[in-house]
Formats: structure tokens, sequence, C-alpha cells
């Protein structure tokens, strides 16, 4: 059964709908997040940009679940590596958060993500810091209602998943303009979101229609918490640019010109999977 039949006509539109995920599930040692990819392109080169939201919810949500007394958890620093870029098995993607580390102020989680028959597809880790109450920004968010047959299927692009334009000019720049549905439970953007659109920007940053690249892996740095109350900026330059593989340093900037974010995403050539014997 697809994301878009459990949701009901008349509910909130949040990220993890946006990306047809389904409510997380607590099991034994770890916790487990469901993606719908039914229809999904098995080929599509800009599908990874999806598992930023998949696994920072994953991550965010394992350590939620040990900050004690704590009021709450903001991801720090966030880490992924895509092992699989394209060829995803559906009809589900499964991811499995587990703790690394815990203390006092804070802690650290892994997630593995594989397709519906096995296959790894990309592994990370999370830094978070638990807080203490601060400002309810969540308060006044108004999210969006979902009328019927608003959420995307599988085969939509994650750039038009979060409505992101790229902009004319020099260097690459990607805007992701307000939108509530975009939020998080405190009512900034949501951790994941921002991990897709620095995907999206760095890979374009690096790539070609004659010379595609992949993502291979991203390094994330979340510095403050980026408003949803104006545009969203994700500015991309090229740090190494080789054959074989590149690098882009992307830095999201909130409208009152705030940095939010820093990161750096590593691309690669697409590469023929070794030949194995009968």
């Amino acid at each position: 059964m697809s994301i878009a039949n459990v949701l009901e006509e008349g509910e909130p539109i949040t990220p993890q709908r946006l990306f047809r995920m389904r409510p997380p599930e607590r099991l034994d040692g770890f916790n487990r997040l469901t993606m719908d990819i039914d229809g999904l392109d098995p080929h599509a080169s800009a599908q990874s940009a999806s598992l930023g939201v998949l696994a920072d919810d994953i991550l965010g949500f394992t350590l939620w679940d040990r900050r004690g007394e704590r009021a709450g958890l903001v991801t720090t620093d966030l880490s992924l590596d895509f092992v699989t870029s394209a060829g995803w098995i559906g009809p589900e993607l499964h991811a499995e958060g587990r703790v690394v580390s815990v203390a006092r102020d804070g802690g650290v989680s892994s997630t593995a993500i594989h397709d519906s028959t096995g296959n790894l597809i990309a592994t990370g880790t999370a830094w978070g810091n638990f807080v203490d109450t601060g400002p309810d920004r969540g308060a006044g968010a108004v999210r969006p209602i979902a009328p019927a047959g608003s959420i995307p299927q599988a085969s939509v692009s994650p750039l038009a998943r979060i409505g992101g334009l790229f902009t004319e000019g020099d260097g690459t720049r990607l805007v992701v303009p307000r939108n509530p549905a975009l939020a998080n439970k405190l009512g900034v953007m949501h951790g994941g979101i921002q991990a897709c659109a620095i995907d999206l920007a760095g890979n374009a940053a690096v790539s070609s229609p004659d010379a595609p690249m992949r993502t291979a892996s991203m390094r994330i740095n979340y510095f403050r918490p980026t408003p949803i109350d104006g545009d969203v900026e994700f500015t991309a330059e090229i740090v190494h640019s080789g054959r074989s593989m590149a690098v882009a340093r992307v830095t999201s900037t909130g409208a009152d010109g705030r940095v939010c974010a820093y990161a750096t995403v590593t691309c690669r050539r697409p590469s023929l999977p070794v030949e194995t014997p009968d």
C-alpha cells in the first residue's frame, strides 16, 4: 500500500508525507523508517537527494528516544555515503537506525538504508545535541492542508518535491521558496530537506549533460535553525573537478543573509558494475 493511499484528505502536509515516508517503528535494538519508491525510475540520477530526508529523520528519531529528561534534539553534523546511487528495487527503502554513543548533552546515531531486495543503498551518521526548552517556533507555523491527490507520486523528482528553483547567473544557486510544508516540529526547515537541497546544488555544480556525476557522499554542519518565512538559498562552488571525481562546497543562507549550514559534496562519474562469473 502506498503512502498516498494512507494519507487522508485534510491532513497537514509534512516533509515525511512529501517524501512518502511511513511512521517510524521501534524494534528490538533499532528503529526502522520506510520510504515508498514504488514507480520510481530505477535509473534516475538525482534520486539520491531524497535519501537525505530519510536518513536525517531516522537518525534524529533514534537519538530523540535517548534524550532522557531533555526537551529536544538538534542535529549538528550529518554524514552520508551513497553506496548504490541508482537501480534501487522497490517498492520500498528501509532505513534502520541505531545508537552509537550517548552522553548527557547529546549523542551519535548511525543508519544503513537498503532496498526491498536487501541491497545496501547508503550509510550515514549524525551527531545531535540535546536541548532544554526554548522558543516554540512551531506554535505559529501553519502547515498547508492536503487536498486529495496532493502528495507527489514516487516518480516525482526531489527538486519538484521541495519546490526548488535553479537561478541563472554566476555559479550554481538553488532557491527554495517559503513553504511551511518543509518545516520540522519546531517550525524551521527540516534538516533532511536541507540535505536534499545541498545534494541537488552540489551535484548540479559539478555535472553537465555530457559528463554527468552521481553524488557519492555529503558532510553537513548545521550552524543555526533555518527559518522558512522567506527564500532559502543553497549556493555551490566547485572545489575540485577531475575526470572521475569532483567536490563542491555548498552554503545555505536564510532570507536574513545568515549562513545556516555548510557542506561538502563529493560526486563520482558513473561506473559499470563488476560482472560476476556464472
